[in-house]
């Protein structure tokens, strides 16, 4: 099997000094080395943090659509109970009473 680096070409690149520290901190906080931080920018960065903030937001988002659902049906249990409780109101309002009947 061949290596990662197999078509790799190795590159000499002289850096500012802001520029590697930022750079590292970078790798650091994605969990990569240096060089795979500068191909992920290089390649796209916008790919690689739209993946990240996915991931990281996934959970949140799956966590906030439970709830919403919870509470939806709660509040449709609610709506059903005032909906029949209306009916009910309705149909005694509706019937006649014998004495208004002459």
């Amino acid at each position: 099997m061949a290596s990662k680096t197999a078509d790799a070409i190795k590159l000499v690149l002289r850096l500012p000094k802001p520029l590697h520290k930022r750079l590292r901190q970078q790798a650091n906080r994605n969990n990569v080395s240096l060089n795979t931080e500068i191909v992920n920018q290089l390649e796209g960065y916008e790919a690689t943090t739209v993946k990240r903030m996915t991931d990281i937001m996934q959970p949140l988002l799956d966590e906030a659509v439970k709830a919403s659902v919870s509470i939806g049906s709660e509040v449709a249990a609610k709506l059903d109970e005032r909906l029949r409780q209306l009916e009910e109101l309705l149909a005694h309002i509706t019937k006649k009473d014998p004495s208004e009947q002459k």
